[in-house]
């Protein structure tokens, strides 16, 4: 693959765009359960549209492009009037989950009084943004088990934390088995300790406040719980904006400031950032703005309640099947394992019938991520996994799987070298 050597017709640069995504997920057809949420088709045009009208504006000067500072403060009053209602909240907006945790966690390692403070404590179920951000940060990371439901125990979290803790990470809910952890016990006995406590709260912070609407009592997670000091919640998630968007709030602005980076020395002039990254467009922004604007609180309650609905048919029909959810996931992501045939077994015969689905090892289970564009093919979706469990079932020589989060990698065992190869491939030119 060389650069042309004059620029192709439009029509062929459109032609190549579909060649592309020849073997893509058929998300818009319900197939994938991870990676795109999607919200109804009126509501995804009009967030395209806003995305698309501020891609090209910088949202590295606020200065030059005032439209930025506009959806992004006002994406973030409103994304705090959601989980933090009774406190005030100091925000910031990011490219998504792992910016929000790293810059988290830079400003608990940077906050004054902190110097000496370079662990963290998590369940090992905590997102691999926490590893990968403390790899970055310096950090040490202390990870606690967690029992069959999938929750860690307050007292070994607890007993993990000491002088040298910076921070205790915790999810909302996390994404390996969707159950919350215990945030109001762990954060309120750390409260007044100078431990911080952050609450990854990317999937479920614009749907557990709603879950009334399905007839759930919503978990406590935000600001407004004593002793926790930060929560981030994605909007490119449930709040089903445009990917990369997040929303980053502490509970004091010292903290906010230490997240910061800021240089004086540069001849270019003076520097300052929020986040990791410099030049990025206004349109995930805008894009967010669009998304809460346009649903609200009764859009958001809507579609929560349209989720759990066909998360509670998923979850009974799996269970017809011989699979069993692990612990007691209030949203509509979960895991499930098998009490028959093995779980790569299944997911390699629902791949023969075009689903893609998520694995994971421990345990081996299936994971599932329901969408509202799911309830159009539940009763299908269920039916192969019927299909799928038989096959399995039948099949002499079960297929072996290696899980993974955000890549498919089948066919064996996975270890470093192996992640890296898989990584390798996606700069190289396909054939």
């Amino acid at each position: 693959m060389q650069l042309p050597d004059h620029g192709l017709d439009p029509s062929a640069i459109r032609g190549s765009w579909s060649d592309a995504t020849r073997d893509d997920v058929d998300w818009r057809g319900g197939r994938g359960w991870s990676l795109v949420y999607d919200s109804p088709d009126w509501h995804q045009q009009l967030v395209d549209d806003a995305s698309a009208l501020f891609a090209h504006e910088n949202a590295l000067s606020a200065s030059a492009f005032p439209s930025v500072q506009q959806f992004e403060s006002e994406t973030i009053a409103m994304v705090a009037s959601v989980i933090a209602p009774e406190s005030e909240a100091f925000g910031v907006f990011t490219s998504g989950g792992t910016e929000s945790i790293m810059v988290a966690l830079k400003g608990y390692r940077d906050l004054p009084g902190n110097e000496t403070r370079r662990r963290l404590v998590m369940p090992v179920t905590a997102h691999p943004g926490f590893w990968k951000a403390a790899d970055y940060l310096g950090l040490t990371v202390e990870l606690v088990p967690v029992g069959p439901d999938g929750l860690p125990a307050p007292a070994d979290v607890l007993a993990a934390v000491d002088d040298r803790t910076a921070a205790v990470c915790l999810s909302a809910p996390c994404f390996p088995f969707g159950v919350v952890d215990p945030i109001e016990e762990i954060a309120g006995q750390l409260a007044g300790t100078g431990v911080g406590v952050h609450v990854d709260a990317a999937m479920g912070g614009l749907f557990l406040p709603f879950l009334d609407a399905a007839g759930v009592e919503p978990p406590q997670f935000g600001l407004d719980v004593p002793g926790v000091t930060s929560v981030s919640a994605d909007m490119h998630k449930y709040g089903y904006g445009m990917k990369g968007a997040s929303v980053l709030l502490f509970a004091t602005p010292e903290l906010r400031h230490a997240s910061y980076y800021v240089s004086t020395g540069w001849p270019g002039g003076a520097y300052a950032a929020s986040g990791v990254i410099g030049t990025r467009p206004v349109g995930p922004a805008a894009a967010a703005w669009t998304a809460l604007s346009a649903l609200g609180r009764s859009g958001y309650r809507e579609l929560v309640a349209q989720v759990m609905t066909t998360a509670r048919t998923l979850q009974a029909g799996l269970a017809a099947n011989g699979l069993e959810v692990i612990g007691t996931p209030p949203m509509g992501v979960f895991a499930a394992t098998s009490t028959g045939p093995s779980i790569p077994a299944i997911a390699g015969a629902l791949g023969e019938r075009g689903w893609w689905i998520d694995t994971q090892e421990d345990p081996p289970s299936l994971h599932v991520v329901t969408f509202p564009r799911h309830g159009e093919v539940a009763e299908q979706f269920l039916g192969d996994v019927a299909w799928a469990v038989e096959k399995a079932s039948a099949d002499d020589a079960p297929q072996s799987a290696g899980a993974s989060y955000g890549v498919m990698v089948r066919g064996g065992s996975i270890d470093d070298q192996v992640l890296r190869e898989h990584l390798d491939e996606r700069f190289t030119v396909p054939d």
